[in-house]
């Protein structure tokens, strides 16, 4: 017969209480303390409870053990697992947990709450006597730590396995990283040191070519097809040194004069290496007379030949004398806004233009026999009588126009504001990359020897390359002038102009300005904007 007192119910969800339970009794029971739940919805207090001290306090099949909940050392019921009341009374045959197959109505060790683990003794456990006078302890046993249950060990795997098979992944991709990194240094030989500068922007400090020469060097192609023309043999006493023009680090170019063809003389550049350099240097300047030796055009310097001080003695390098000097130079001397009275040379308009159709011309020669120059610059070509314009580089103008050049972390120093993107990124010169230094060279002629972003840092101009700001149009550049120059600043490398259409264009443009000249029809100055 049902206890008025207390809720009965048919299943878990009659009883309408959290952490309750239906028992096969009938009545709702409270998990946490095992008690039945009154109708009011509360369960029992425990207040109403034996305590103890030692077994001694409790009746015959009871024992004596810590209660977390209460705070105290109370008599618990073996057969029934409950506590026994403030009488030594236990209640039985309430708390067995229907749908489990269970027998005697008993919970399972798993299902009894945390408080009372610990009470049914096991196998591997000292046995205790449920006799009352033969009691082994005389203190109360502590709650032993519960088994781990199917579920806790279901728990487990689900995440050991996937930490494992993450793990795993991980060290697979570590050995393919490891791998790949191995072959791609055994295919390229190459150490390249990345460093940044102060704006986070990557340089590299080295040359995509494997060369020592500053200047120009062999395309694979080059190489191979090229014809080195003889060297000629100057004696050292027909040639006489003057004065010094140019002086660098490693070396000094004197004006001097050659006799050795006629008794007159002429005059000649002598390239000479100062003495104490390094072996790696006089092999750069031999390297230089062999590359050297192979031009023969009309807008390339000529290197009339060498001379042999002896067996041990690195040579002297003669070239014809240029009696303008570098181009920068002269470009500055005759900008409007600082010329002077006193000049003794005037550039107008037209010698701007063909000064720029004369390198375009020398540079097509250079790309016909596969060199790239790396370098290209307006103080890189000299000029000489009649405005005549010749392609060079004697190594100094690193030391001359320092403010030119960007050294990186003590390597060579680099031309930063003629590079192309794809050499500062990767450090790749080819005929493209000379061809965006040659829009460079226009903008430098046509806004009269000026610094490319002169007013910026290096490293800002590297920041401008990376973000594609390009030159602004010079002042009274025509426009023909400045689509040449946005032609060569292509991002695309293959879609930059070749020479041969930028000299032809040069010639064309040429050609009809003398035509609207000889109509009086200047047009230099009244193009429209591109």
């Amino acid at each position: 017969m049902p206890n008025s007192e207390y809720k009965t119910c048919t299943s878990s969800s009659d009883c309408g209480v959290k952490d309750t339970m239906c028992l096969d009794s009938g009545y709702c029971m409270c998990i946490y303390n095992l008690h039945k739940l009154t109708k009011d919805g509360s369960c029992e207090e425990d207040k109403d409870y034996k305590e103890c001290s030692t077994i001694d306090d409790c009746l015959s099949e009871q024992t004596c053990h810590a209660d977390a909940e209460l705070n105290k050392n109370v008599c618990y019921c073996i057969n029934a697992a409950t506590k026994a009341d403030r009488d030594g009374k236990c209640t039985t045959g309430d708390i067995s947990v229907p749908g489990h197959g269970l027998e005697h109505d008993v919970i399972p060790i798993h299902n009894i709450p945390k408080n009372v683990h610990g009470l049914v003794p096991d196998a591997n456990n000292e046995t205790m006597s449920t006799a009352h006078g033969s009691k082994n302890q005389t203190n109360p046993t502590p709650l032993s730590t519960p088994h781990i249950s199917d579920i806790d060990s279901t728990v487990l795997l689900q995440i050991f396995i996937p930490i494992t098979v993450a793990l795993l992944l991980l060290f697979l991709v570590a050995i393919f990283i490891v791998k790949r990194s191995k072959a791609c240094n055994r295919k390229s030989k190459r150490n390249d040191k990345v460093i940044r500068n102060s704006e986070d922007v990557q340089l590299l400090d080295r040359m995509n070519f494997v060369n020592k020469n500053p200047t120009y060097f062999f395309s694979e192609r080059g190489e191979k097809d090229s014809k080195k023309i003889p060297i000629n043999n100057i004696p050292y006493d027909k040639v006489t040194l003057q004065d010094i023009v140019g002086e660098g680090a490693f070396g000094q170019v004197y004006r001097g004069q050659n006799f050795a063809e006629n008794d007159a003389g002429e005059y000649v550049a002598i390239k000479i290496l100062k003495d104490g350099v390094s072996n790696e240097v006089k092999e750069d300047f031999e390297r230089e007379v062999d590359i050297m030796s192979a031009f023969d055009h009309e807008n390339i310097l000529k290197l009339i030949g060498i001379i042999q001080r002896g067996p041990t003695e690195t040579p002297y390098m003669v070239f014809e004398y240029m009696v303008h000097g570098d181009l920068a130079d002269l470009l500055r001397r005759n900008d409007p806004a600082m010329r002077s009275s006193d000049r003794d040379i005037t550039l107008e308009k037209t010698d701007l233009i063909d000064i720029s159709t004369q390198i375009a011309n020398g540079m097509t020669y250079l790309t016909s026999k596969h060199f790239v120059h790396r370098d290209l610059a307006t103080r890189n070509c000299l000029v000489g009588e009649g405005f005549v314009v010749k392609i060079s580089d004697f190594g100094m103008a690193r030391d001359v126009y320092t403010c030119d050049y960007y050294r990186i972390g003590g390597s060579r120093m680099l031309p930063v504001r003629w590079m192309s993107p794809e050499s500062m990124k990767y450090g790749r010169f080819t005929t493209e990359s000379d061809i965006w230094a040659f829009g460079v060279v226009l903008w430098e002629i046509f806004s009269y020897g000026r610094q490319p972003y002169y007013g910026h840092s290096n490293e800002e101009v590297v920041r401008f390359l990376d973000e594609g700001i390009m030159l602004q149009r010079p002042d009274e550049c025509p426009s023909t002038i400045y689509h040449i120059m946005l032609g060569c600043w292509k991002k695309n490398p293959k879609e930059r102009i070749p020479y041969q259409k930028i000299h032809k264009h040069l010639v064309d443009f040429s050609k009809e300005i003398l035509r609207n000249v000889h109509h009086h029809r200047p047009i230099l100055n009244s193009e429209s904007d591109p």
